[in-house]
């Protein structure tokens, strides 16, 4: 018994050490990367919590005493000054994510702040109005800063002075905060159940066929190869896309119902028609390029389970994309948009956050369509090749 035990696991290990592939996707890989991920979004977080030194924040003042000039100048904070007629205008201006902040002193603020006093209770103490935008990263945080610096002045001087005290000064309107927090979430659940609508089926589809021994039926039909591959492809495309519409949809809706203990109201209803159709045929073009890559793998693969295992870190780079496009920034290049995948993953975040354009759009679909068409060639000549097609 001892002796047939120890030959079975000198079997297994044979076949595991021995095949380079099966033993560097199931040991090497998975760790390589899962250190490329955790460091990856590290250096993410990093980023996006640190403001961005090039930006220069527009801010206006109405009133503008002496001690705010020199508090401003000293934290080496631009600032114009505007009346208060302009108010409304720089107003909507921040509702737009046009401006970041409006301060609004009363007249004569630091004499009023000199008589205040904190004992007389009958009398409100100078108010500071900060209107600001917390659905834009940079009016947030200038936001942040400017009231840190007043909040530490009003310290100095004895509580003789409120900010903000009744009211609300953020402006960001239900589409914005309903546009931030899908554009945070969705981006990366919808890749992630994209990639998993089309591992669910490719593998399968000729991996298993191979193993079955009916993909060798199939080469020997009239049928030629380029045929077979683009069929392939069309028709996993067609299954993972309702494999993850199902999904995608549960989310979508979900997500309104999940937010209320956060005091947030989300609506679908922000996004137009426009931007729907748009969503679907980028999903589609993007369901495309990635059935054409876990394809080309269920081809190279010799079973269905090799193929799984292969898939599985693409699956985690596609995480990795999506988590990075819901914390990218709006100022994006164009070429950006012919990197397939990558620029599906950018075009989702952009949708959802209302921030993009008709070309990024047609850039993308063209981009993935084009990507598909190279993965169809790859696979018919893989198809033409016994090596491949007929492992053991």
């Amino acid at each position: 018994m001892r002796s047939d035990l120890l030959t079975i696991i000198s079997k297994e290990f044979k076949r595991f050490f021995g095949d380079k592939r099966l033993f560097f996707s199931t040991v090497i890989l998975p760790g390589l990367m899962i250190y490329i991920v955790y460091n990856l979004m590290g250096n993410l977080l990093e980023d996006t919590l640190a403001p961005d030194d090039a930006y220069i924040p527009s801010v206006y003042v109405v009133n503008a005493p002496e001690s705010a000039e020199v508090l401003l100048e000293s934290a080496q904070i631009p600032w114009q000054e505007a009346t208060a007629e302009q108010a409304d205008a720089y107003k909507d201006a921040i509702t737009k994510q046009e401006t970041d902040l409006l301060m609004v002193f009363p007249e004569d603020f630091d004499e009023a702040v000199a008589d205040y006093s904190t004992l007389n209770t009958d009398v409100a103490a100078p108010e500071i109005q900060l209107y600001y935008n917390s659905a834009a990263t940079e009016s947030y945080n200038i936001y942040s800063v400017v009231v840190a610096i007043f909040d530490s002045y009003e310290q100095a001087m004895a509580n003789k002075f409120d900010i903000n005290r009744a009211g609300d000064f953020d402006l960001a309107t239900e589409a914005d905060t309903t546009a931030q927090i899908f554009a945070m979430m969705v981006p990366m659940l919808l890749v992630m159940m994209l990639m998993s609508g089309c591992v669910s089926v490719a593998p399968d589809a000729i991996a298993g066929e191979k193993e079955r021994g009916t993909m060798a039926t199939l080469l020997v039909t009239p049928a030629k190869r380029s045929s077979i591959a683009l069929g392939k492809v069309i028709s996993l495309a067609v299954f993972a896309l309702l494999s993850a519409t199902s999904s995608i949809t549960g989310v979508l809706l979900s997500l309104p119902a999940l937010m209320k203990g956060s005091g947030e109201s989300l609506s679908a209803a922000v996004y137009s028609t426009r931007d729907y159709v748009l969503l679907a045929l980028v999903t589609f073009s993007t369901v495309l390029a990635l059935v054409s890559i876990f394809a080309i793998i269920s081809t190279y693969a010799k079973t269905i389970k090799e193929a799984g295992t292969i898939s599985s870190p693409i699956m985690i780079m596609g995480m990795v994309l999506g988590i990075t496009t819901s914390m990218g920034g709006s100022e994006v290049s164009k070429a950006v948009f012919a990197i397939p995948i990558y620029n599906s993953c950018m075009l989702f975040s952009g949708i959802f956050s209302m921030n993009y354009t008709l070309e990024q759009v047609v850039i993308t679909i063209i981009s993935n369509i084009l990507f598909m068409s190279i993965g169809v060639f790859i696979m018919t000549k893989m198809f033409n090749s016994e090596k491949i097609m007929f492992a053991r």
